[in-house]
């Protein structure tokens, strides 16, 4: 993560300030009643009835240190509950030590059965570095109230979140902060939780924050929506140190100064290495700077590895990279960002993160938003994802894109070298550059018990990503499992006769192409004389909103994207279709003058040619949530076309 310099740079804050203070272990009640439920709770399967989330920053031994208490009670009235809740996992990073733990269960009985917490386990993610502790509370009886709370010492968190809406509902949800007076803490509240307010408080030493709801709903996924970003939350960081002066700490303007001096800061062996290895890249300046960015992402992705999980300082260090060929996020932005400079094309720097799991909150100038490293090139307006072996520009991946970032230009004053912040807009890409294209010529067999299909399918873009980057890199027993795997989505019985596929790198996305003819018996079925062709079934599975359940959150597509298909179906000798129309479906979602969402399906008779036309599109990655039955319509025409099965009869 893009964290590891915080820490650093709070201390340098904060020792302007000598402080301390005691801090006075949480405690729960020792001898509490079970909850009263009201009526509309006591059927519920499971039931949060207490979440409380505590921040305690204070010094000790010259460190700037939080104390972090989580304290829950849950109601389980089901063994699906009690497999739930009976397993505490207590993440330790950036964890000093466990300072406390206690577990309990109250029966329906009101007794009160405490957990030895001997029983924690350690465990620790080999690849991640993450560790864990874990705590098994075994004997939970059916309708008991399991209680808990653990209270970590951990290096202070000068940017952090906390959400306060989980997929159980909460019936009293707590938010406390407290901090030396001398600092002074910043709030930003989401989807409805109520906003942190400064607490009048007897100890003037101390500055408290809090926040508190009431019957926090349970929060379900949803079909084209991230759950996480649509989650009632709180983000917070340390906004002034007022022992040192009013200035507002860790705004974005300080951002971008110290992660240009991350990303451009480069020593003498550095220089030496760079110029080299510039060399070898090839870049030809008499190009299009279009062309000439794909050539050194292609050659610099081809020959340098990254390694997400790591850090290690050599990972970052340009010397090193160029000559382990490994390097670390930080350390491969870092690399391209100097080669692009080295050879005259101007690139920024833009810090974002991904969509799936935050929306970038440009007013609230928390520094927890940055995350991702991404590259923005003026010239062309396209971006380019350093880390990221199979995004290729000008495509990023798409959780990066159709949200904010902070964008860092590189600006020099004498000899002054520095970074102007600005946020501003990652557009998501166009949809024409999403392709799924069809073009599909069916015949059948002579006993009409199989058909015989030639398939040309394109991919682009996001669809082309983890096809066309790779399929050099495959070897011939590892492409042809990819086009049965490919085929058979289609067609589960298929028995490919020849075939061929080849990336198409001119193409602005990187598409791929596959040409495959096979047979297959899974589209026909016998009816008396009829013959019954699943003529839906060939575009391939689709995804159904059929269920009316509430909807809660607006529809967000994961990116643009664009289907065109053509089906040419050769009627044999001495049949007709009865039922021809069914193939023709129009479902247009209106904005306006403008058309971002559409399913089209038509149908033309040639001969015995029956030429099927399907058009379908997403051209915006939201809509609203007034408007999700429209955008279902749509998703389901899809669907509903996969179902068309046409009848086959004899002329008469």
């Amino acid at each position: 993560m893009l964290k590891r310099f915080w820490i650093a740079i709070a201390l340098v804050v904060l020792t302007s300030a000598a402080w301390a203070a005691e801090v006075k272990p949480y405690e729960w009640e020792k001898n509490r009643s079970r909850y009263s439920l009201a009526d509309n709770e006591k059927d519920l399967t499971e039931l949060i009835l207490k979440q409380h989330n505590q921040y305690e920053y204070v010094l000790e031994d010259n460190q700037f240190l939080m104390y972090s208490t989580i304290h829950r009670i849950i109601l389980v009235n089901n063994n699906e509950a009690i497999q739930k809740h009976n397993r505490i996992v207590i993440s330790m990073n950036n964890t000093i030590d466990l300072v406390d733990l206690k577990a309990r269960a109250i029966n329906k009985d009101g007794k009160a059965i405490y957990f030895d917490k001997s029983n924690l386990k350690e465990l620790k993610e080999e690849e991640s570095g993450n560790a864990y502790r874990i705590f098994a509370i075994e004997g939970i009886e059916m309708g008991s109230e399991i209680e808990y709370y653990f209270t970590r010492k951990m290096r202070a968190s000068i940017f952090d979140r906390v959400f306060m809406q989980f997929d159980v509902p909460v019936k009293s949800s707590s938010f406390l902060l407290s901090c030396p007076s001398h600092l002074k803490f910043d709030f930003r509240a989401y989807q409805g939780y109520p906003e942190v307010k400064q607490q009048e408080i007897a100890n003037k030493e101390l500055n408290q924050y809090a926040s508190t709801m009431k019957d926090v709903p349970a929060m379900k996924k949803e079909a084209f929506s991230y759950y996480d970003p649509n989650r009632k939350r709180i983000e917070f960081k340390l906004a002034y140190n007022t022992a040192r002066s009013q200035a507002r700490l860790y705004t974005w303007d300080e951002a971008a100064k110290t992660f240009y001096g991350v990303l451009f800061t480069t020593t003498r062996d550095d220089d030496k290495a760079l110029e080299k290895f510039v060399k070898t890249l090839n870049d030809d300046a008499s190009k299009s700077k279009d062309v000439r960015i794909r050539n050194i992402e292609q050659k610099i992705k081809s020959s340098v590895k990254v390694n997400r999980e790591r850090s290690e300082e050599s990972l970052s260090e340009i010397a090193s990279i160029i000559k382990s060929k490994i390097a670390s996020r930080e350390g491969i932005t870092k690399l391209f960002i100097t080669s692009f400079e080295r050879v005259g094309i101007k690139c920024y720097p833009v810090i974002t993160c991904s969509r799936e799991e935050l929306k970038f909150d440009g007013g609230f100038d928390t520094w927890s938003y940055l995350d991702d490293y991404i590259l923005y090139f003026p010239d062309t307006k396209g971006f380019l994802a350093p880390h990221v072996f199979e995004s290729r520009y000008p495509l990023i991946p798409a959780e990066l894109t159709a949200t904010k970032g902070l964008f860092i230009e590189p600006f020099v004053v004498g000899e002054v070298k520095s970074g102007l912040a600005s946020i501003d807009d990652i557009p998501a890409s166009d949809y024409t550059l999403s392709s799924d294209n069809l073009d599909m010529d069916v015949s059948f067999s002579d006993d009409l018990s199989a058909t015989d299909i030639h398939q040309v399918r394109e991919f682009g873009g996001y669809n082309a990503m983890f096809f066309a980057p790779y399929y050099d890199l495959m070897t011939e027993e590892q492409r042809t499992r990819m086009i049965e795997e490919l085929t058979k989505q289609t067609a589960p019985d298929a028995t490919i006769n020849k075939w061929s596929a080849k990336a198409l790198p001119d193409k602005l996305a990187g598409n791929f192409l596959i040409d495959v003819n096979f047979k297959s018996s899974h589209f026909l079925e016998k009816a008396g004389p009829r013959i019954l062709f699943k003529a839906g079934e060939l575009i391939g599975p689709q995804v159904e909103m059929y269920r009316d359940d509430q909807r809660v959150t607006e529809v967000e597509n994961e990116f643009n994207r664009g289907y065109d298909r053509l089906i040419k179906i050769h009627i044999p000798a001495g049949y007709t279709i009865r039922n021809p129309q069914d193939l023709k479906i129009d479902i247009t979602y209106k904005d306006k003058d403008k058309t971002p969402f559409l399913f089209q399906s038509d149908y033309a008779l040639k001969g015995n040619v029956l030429e099927v036309t399907i058009k379908e599109y997403y051209k915006e990655i939201f809509a609203p949530l007034a408007r999700y039955e429209d955008f279902r319509k749509v998703i389901n025409a899809s669907a509903d076309f996969n179902k068309v099965t046409l009848v086959l009869e004899k002329s008469k």
